[in-house]
């Protein structure tokens, strides 16, 4: 099926910028699904742990702050501890395995910490501007009582 050109309005923008930033979406949820299929799962990659809970959290001093996020993995599940931005126009992700890890390896099984978000967000047209998002997190590795 060939499509003709989109008329434009100022309500309803369409053309190239537009369905650009669709396909990188849906490429970087791609390149998310396939990084976790590829993760081992938390009973071989952090042995001994029952369960690690990750409590996300947003400061965005630009924007209204995203909902925060509980995420509780349990040992059949994926060890991928990378999360995208929840701006739906910013490229950035949060990478938290070193912190999961520190929690892990921690006496005290926890981690809390701050990042800021690495990606960039759609500006005037054609352009882009740093997201000023920072996530916070609380992770807890719960030990595996042999259950």
């Amino acid at each position: 099926m060939i499509l003709g050109p989109r008329l434009r309005s100022a309500k309803h923008p369409a053309g190239p910028a537009a369905s650009n930033r669709v396909v990188r979406s849906q490429d970087r949820a791609d390149h998310l699904r396939r990084a976790r299929a590829a993760a081992q799962v938390i009973r071989t990659a952090l042995p001994g742990v029952g369960h690690v809970r990750i409590a996300l959290s947003f400061e965005d001093q630009s924007s209204i702050s995203p909902t925060a996020q509980v995420h509780v993995l349990y040992p059949p599940a994926r060890a991928f501890f990378t999360y995208p931005c929840p701006h739906s126009d910013c490229d950035g992700e949060f990478e938290l395995d070193r912190a999961v890890r520190m929690a892990v390896n921690d006496s005290t099984r926890t981690a809390h910490g701050s990042v800021p978000c690495s990606g960039a967000r759609v500006g005037e047209p054609g352009s882009k501007r740093p997201c000023e998002l920072r996530l916070i997190y609380d992770i807890t590795a719960a030990p595996d009582n042999g259950a």
